[in-house]
């Protein structure tokens, strides 16, 4: 990369010795040397995983604190976005503002027109940058084209492309922005995993290595400094540091990490958000003019607990997050079935419960497969017996899982479930075509056998088995799924899933025992 504007900083020499002349002023003394080396300051406003978070949610990660106090949302992002560039300015500080990737799927509003309505209002931010992000492919590479056309973000993409070769239309790979007399490359790049954990279309591009892209990039681009923002997960950026040590800043996303001052892998500094427009990422950087180095750096996050200040409210995305509710809250509120008795989850570690049993049922009849399994923890809400809509199918499923079908032996399912019995205890799994037959007595009880749709478990037979992408990437301590080799993926959210199975009708929560104990 080259030397920092050499011919600005010749006038600016001369311009400083004259200065010098006219005012008596030895060029060795202090107050010279300040207008010479005076770092050049840039602040980077971040953020990432926003997963179309408009409305603030209750912060109930926050222990002490009761009511929870609301935090977040689309509004106050950008209102505590404008707050902090209108300060950095005012400092002297030269701004850009980034976002790596996911933008819109996890919420009632973010799934408005597939995304497209969120994504419309995210832009109103004014960004300089947006990576694209794994989940931007739910719905297929040709609605994120069809996004991306309308809309018209600054998405950037580096590392995939289409077949035939060229970038994904509406995205660029890196886009030149100048701060402050710096020639700054954006570079987006999104995780090779991907294809394996989106829309199955997405297999059909062409996906390579960041590391070997942003090499390719740092050889080719006459800019100042590069800046990756990119979608692949903390260990990933770790990695990518390692790789490329000359780097001073990795703006990542992916892996939901709450990086309160960043983290440092060498030299570089790596900064994430955390999810869901829970904070801003604030970046402070200091370049030496003359070589055009970073000498200093250090991050923070702004929580987003407070209203912001009428003079910080940025109108425009008000009434877009107003009109997103009234939209989702005529959506919400459609009755998909109905509930014969209350669904409810199990206290009871192994005692089966209704709405394990509901869900894992309607896992099983989706994708056809022998077995279906759900973790525990993914079950967030009991919801009561009568009319049920799809808001409440949010609040008993609200994380954005989709199905990933398993191909294991018996004996790998079995080893499965000796795990979450035996070792994973209260944080264990609920299922079905499935009875696991446990030892009696009191205490924690051992796995004494399986059995699969009525007959005792085959240790050489092949099984599907229906599990959540959560859970097959290694989720909640089940690491064995995610070196299973043989599966099919299907981007259909787990709550879709549900509707699917109830089809508006009545429905009896399944309350037989899937846990037997031996007397």
């Amino acid at each position: 990369m080259r030397t920092l504007n050499r011919r600005q900083l010749f006038l600016t020499s001369l311009l400083l010795a004259a200065v010098s002349v006219a005012s008596g002023l030895d060029r060795r003394s202090p107050a010279a040397h300040a207008a010479v080396e005076d770092p050049l300051h840039l602040v980077v406003l971040h953020t990432n995983d926003l997963h179309g978070q408009v409305a603030p949610r209750p912060a109930t990660w926050l222990e002490d604190a009761d009511p929870k106090p609301l935090c977040g949302g689309l509004a106050r992002l950008a209102a505590a976005l404008w707050r902090e560039k209108r300060r950095a300015l005012a400092e002297g500080a030269a701004v850009l503002v980034v976002d790596s990737g996911d933008w819109f799927q996890g919420t009632p509003e973010g799934r408005l027109d597939q995304g497209r309505a969120f994504l419309a209002a995210l832009t109103l931010l004014g960004y300089d940058a947006m990576a694209v992000g794994n989940h931007e492919f739910d719905h297929g590479p040709l609605v994120l084209e069809g996004h991306l056309a309308a809309v018209r973000p600054p998405a950037l993409l580096a590392n995939v492309s289409l077949p035939e070769g060229g970038a994904l239309p509406g995205t660029k790979p890196y886009r030149i922005v100048e701060r402050g007399g710096l020639r700054i490359a954006l570079v987006g790049l999104c995780t090779t995993e991907t294809p394996s954990i989106t829309d199955p279309s997405a297999r059909e591009l062409v996906w390579r290595e960041p590391s070997e892209v942003l090499t390719r990039y740092e050889k080719e681009l006459d800019v100042d400094w590069i800046l990756p923002l990119t979608h692949c997960g903390v260990a990933e950026d770790r990695a990518l540091a390692r790789a490329h040590p000359e780097l001073p800043l990795i703006v990542g996303g992916h892996s939901h990490s709450f990086l309160r001052k960043g983290l440092r892998e060498g030299s570089t500094l790596i900064v994430q958000t955390g999810a869901k427009a829970s904070t801003l990422g604030r970046v402070d950087l200091y370049f030496d003019r003359e070589s055009g180095r970073v000498v200093e750096s250090h991050a923070r996050l702004i929580d987003l607990y407070q209203e912001p200040a009428a003079e910080d409210r940025v109108g425009p995305v008000e009434a877009a997050c107003a009109a997103m509710h009234e939209r989702a809250d005529g959506e919400m509120n459609v009755v998909v079935g109905e509930l014969t008795a209350p669904l409810t989850r199990s206290s009871d570690p192994f005692t089966s419960s209704p709405a394990g049993n509901l869900v894992t049922d309607a896992m099983r009849a989706h994708s056809g497969a022998d077995v279906a399994l759900q973790n525990r923890g993914g079950l967030r809400a009991n919801l009561p017996a009568g009319p049920l809509t799809r808001r409440h199918l949010f609040q008993l499923l609200p994380f954005d899982n989709h199905l990933v079908t398993l191909t294991m032996t018996g004996t790998e399912l079995l080893r499965l479930m000796h795990t979450a019995v035996e070792e994973r205890g209260g944080r264990g799994l609920e299922f079905s075509g499935m009875t696991v037959l446990l030892s009696g007595g009191k205490g924690r009880p051992k796995l004494v056998g399986l059995l699969v749709g009525g007959k005792p478990l085959d240790p050489e037979r092949d099984y599907r088995v229906t599990v959540n992408s959560f859970n097959a990437e290694g989720g909640d301590g089940y690491e064995f799924l995610a070196s299973l080799q043989r599966r099919e993926s299907d981007p259909i959210l787990l709550r879709d899933v549900l509707e699917e199975y109830l089809a508006g009708g009545r429905v009896t929560p399944p309350t037989e025992r899937r846990y037997r104990r031996s007397q």
